[in-house]
């Protein structure tokens, strides 16, 4: 669905620069999940 907006906003000649960092929500890798986990015991996650 992303990729579908993102084609129909080229398509509509709108394009944005590419100057925002982009910061992930979950660790990408293994050893940054296991030092800092996202979900514990008791708690429901980012999203509840």
């Amino acid at each position: 669905m992303i990729a579908l907006a993102g084609a129909e906003r080229l398509a509509a000649g709108l394009t944005d620069g590419l100057d925002v960092v982009a910061r992930p929500r979950w660790p990408l890798d293994a050893e940054a999940a296991r030092v800092t986990p996202t979900h514990l015991a008791g708690r429901k996650g980012a999203k509840a």
